[in-house]
């Protein structure tokens, strides 16, 4: 029914209902509620109002609560005098049924009512379960404000597919990775903790690719600057971290050379715990973040910290091949298949969740490549020290050390960091750590000792 239609109905009904001396506000509210309890929310946290699609809530922007306000208040001036007649037809009257109607409990709602149950997912044709991959009608509790761009559909993806064989090279463990990955970005969950690095040369589709996932999650992916990743001299407003609430994927290109993670924020986007954030002039709030991290680049950035939580955080996914024949149209091609591409990322999906993600080899082969590229204090080792962990007969002073990874990290660009994480990290490569009253040392490793020549 039109809503025109089922207001005009809405409204008759509920002037029939009333005596003829409730004129009321209060009393047109009540009205109100009952007519629109099961197409209206009025979210406090937000101060919008939403309507039900009869597949999902929408945000209202045209102020039709407003207008269904005064169509009703128009409707119960028929039944009454010419003074009560006034006071319901002025724009105020209606204005204040509105205003009791956002704090019925029947209506009112907060931030916490919206999308919360991590496995389902809206679409335009009706609710996915991806616990099961299966596509049900749309249900006003379960509060889903959110659809991706298309419903799955189960005919087939053949260019979608050619394109992964293409820029994998026919890997079909990384197909199966890629797959999984993008299903697990269907949910809300963050149990992977995982950020997804994207890298190659121009040109070999990593783009194509994350423009195509994304467009397809359409309401639940969201693109982030990649200065809320990057390190930076300042604080970074907690804005950045304030609209990413909500989303299932974040993406974001890197493009220059040289820029370094911002470690300890990823941690916390990664960590699977609370954020604070908040828009500008408002005030804190705490969400948990539903969103994994998908970023591509030319370049990978400096890792200044390879510790185990950073081990745990990052996978790089080489994209290296080029097309023999690139195709300038190809991600517009891929949009005609993006029903059958959900549905793919849904069989991912399922797959993941019965198998976990499964890492390929190319993957943890160039995830420890990059570890060991960035470990700057791997290399001071090697290049700067006399090494063997077993050999307590060889140790130096941590004065002495710490000194020399300071000078060597500095002249590298890098951060030294402190005496304390200094012995944190030679605890870490196992060099055994002695306090004495005079002296500090560590076992098992000594300074190089650098040749002279002479004339």
């Amino acid at each position: 029914m039109k809503d025109a239609e089922r207001n005009e109905r809405n409204a008759k009904k509920g002037a029939a209902s009333l005596p003829n001396d409730i004129v009321t506000e209060d009393s047109a509210a009540v009205t109100f509620v009952d007519q629109h309890a099961s197409d209206l929310r009025f979210c406090h946290s937000t101060g919008s109002w939403f309507r039900w699609s009869e597949v999902y809530w929408v945000k209202d922007q045209t102020g039709t609560a407003f207008q269904w306000a005064r169509e009703l208040a128009r409707k119960l001036a028929e039944n009454q005098d010419e003074r009560k007649r006034y006071i319901t037809n002025k724009t105020s009257f209606a204005g204040g049924v509105e205003r009791f109607a956002k704090v019925d409990p029947k209506l009112a709602v907060t931030m916490d009512y919206w999308d919360a149950d991590p496995w389902l997912l809206g679409t335009p044709g009706g609710t996915v379960d991806l616990r099961t991959g299966k596509l049900g009608d749309g249900c006003r509790d379960d509060g889903i404000t959110k659809t991706t761009a298309v419903a799955p559909l189960e005919n087939g993806c053949p260019l979608w597919l050619q394109f992964l064989q293409e820029t994998t090279g026919g890997d079909a463990d990384l197909i199966r990775f890629l797959q999984q990955w993008c299903g697990y970005c269907l949910t809300g969950l963050t149990r992977e903790h995982t950020l997804v690095f994207v890298y190659g040369p121009g040109g070999n589709g990593k783009s194509v690719f994350l423009n195509t996932v994304a467009g397809i999650l359409k309401d639940y992916g969201t693109t982030a600057a990649m200065d809320t990743f990057s390190a930076s001299n300042g604080d970074k407003h907690p804005t950045d971290l304030a609209m990413l609430r909500g989303a299932r994927l974040v993406t974001a290109s890197e493009t220059e050379e040289g820029r370094a993670w911002a470690e300890s924020r990823i941690k916390q986007m990664t960590g699977g715990d609370r954020i604070s954030a908040r828009f500008m002039r408002q005030d804190f709030f705490e969400f948990l973040p539903q969103f994994k991290l998908m970023i591509v680049g030319n370049h990978k950035p400096v890792l200044r910290n390879v510790d185990d939580a950073a081990r745990r955080r990052f996978l790089m996914v080489p994209f290296e091949r080029k097309p023999k024949n690139p195709d300038r149209e190809l991600e517009q091609k891929l949009q005609g298949e993006a029903s059958a591409i959900l549905q793919w990322m849904i069989e991912g999906c399922l797959d993941w969740q019965q198998n976990g993600l499964s890492k390929p080899a190319i993957v943890l082969a160039a995830t420890e490549e990059y570890f060991s590229d960035q470990d700057m204090f791997a290399h001071w080792l090697v290049e700067e020290c006399e090494t063997d962990i077993h050999n307590m007969d060889k140790s130096e002073a941590s004065s002495v050390l710490f000194k020399a990874w300071r000078d060597y990290a500095l002249s590298s660009g890098s951060t030294p960091g402190t005496q304390l994480s200094f012995k944190d990290q030679m605890t870490r490569h196992g060099f055994k750590y002695f306090r004495g009253r005079r002296v500090r040392e560590f076992f098992g490793v000594r300074i190089r000792q650098k040749a002279s020549f002479q004339d």
